[in-house]
């Protein structure tokens, strides 16, 4: 995929879209308080030329994750800013421009890689961080301990994840310290992961609970696999649907649904996709929104 040139990017910033979600994201900063940004970025959407179309690109300093995969041509990278800075501002605009110019152009019969990934506020790049990282990207196979990879960074993938771990691996995430994880979604909208506390997923005798609970990688059903093998077909999916429907909790229910219906062989990808449509219609009917 070509590096979009820097005028793209000035082009999307010029859009009240952009302002409306710039805007929002600084009321996230001024909210909590947030006094710098790591920011995860796939190096093998580019490479290391994504660097160049930002401002300072070429001295930015950032550091490799250990590659959680042997099957990746590159690495992700983790870029830190600080957010009381005009430069550490800049930055953060350019890559808030860069994520929505991504995901405008990732359309059907054209998917868009992403470069700009996870946002992490006020995380700094320790070594037990990056090790957290790398360890989120791996799952036991199904009654084995041979490691599989998971895609979790990109946010296409992450939106999906989050309907299908449990409270107990969104725990597990929770531990390494990522309370809050904020990405770009399909609606071209800045959101947030927000995990749940041990108090909540264990109401009593969290401290017994907590020591009990496995630590990554993930262990997941077969019917998590199952459903994970089909996140290339629902993702095709919802870029059909996005800038046709505002793509809600309800929209992924429905879609998810159809998709291990069809991991499970009970219908074909041509009935799912019908069913699909016929559930949205079904919600619209109802006047509810999508």
């Amino acid at each position: 995929m070509l590096l979009p040139k820097v005028e793209y990017l000035d082009d999307i910033q010029g859009t009240e879209e952009y302002q409306d979600q710039l805007k929002a994201v600084y009321g996230v900063i001024s909210d909590h308080q947030y006094q710098q940004l790591t920011v995860i970025i796939d190096l093998n959407a580019y490479g290391t030329d994504v660097f160049d179309i930002l401002d300072s690109g070429a001295d930015l300093p950032y550091e490799r994750i250990k590659r959680i995969h042997h099957s990746f041509s590159d690495d992700l990278a983790l870029i830190e800013m600080s957010l009381d800075s005009s430069k550490g501002q800049r930055l953060l605009e350019q890559l808030l421009a860069l994520a929505l110019y991504e995901n405008t152009y990732d359309i059907s019969g054209n998917p868009h890689p992403r470069s700009v990934c996870l946002w992490l506020f006020d995380q700094p790049i320790t070594e037990t961080l990056k090790h957290g990282i790398y360890l989120i990207g791996q799952a036991y196979g199904l009654e084995t301990n041979k490691r599989r990879y998971l895609r979790y960074w990109d946010p296409r993938v992450l939106v999906l994840l989050i309907h299908l771990w449990t409270d107990q691996q969104k725990l597990q995430v929770y531990k390494l310290g990522l309370s809050h994880i904020y990405y770009v979604d399909w609606n071209n909208e800045m959101n947030e992961l927000t995990l749940p506390t041990p108090n909540e997923v264990y109401p009593s005798d969290t401290e017994v609970a907590l020591e009990q609970l496995q630590p990554l990688p993930f262990r997941f059903s077969q019917q998590q696999w199952q459903l994970l093998e089909q996140i290339e077909w629902m993702n095709m999916i919802l870029r059909q649907l996005k800038g046709q429907v505002v793509i809600t909790h309800r929209v992924y229910e429905i879609i998810i649904s159809q998709a291990l219906l069809i991991a499970q062989r009970q219908i074909t990808q041509q009935q799912a996709v019908k069913k699909i449509v016929e559930g949205l219609e079904q919600v619209k009917n109802r006047g509810k929104q999508i």
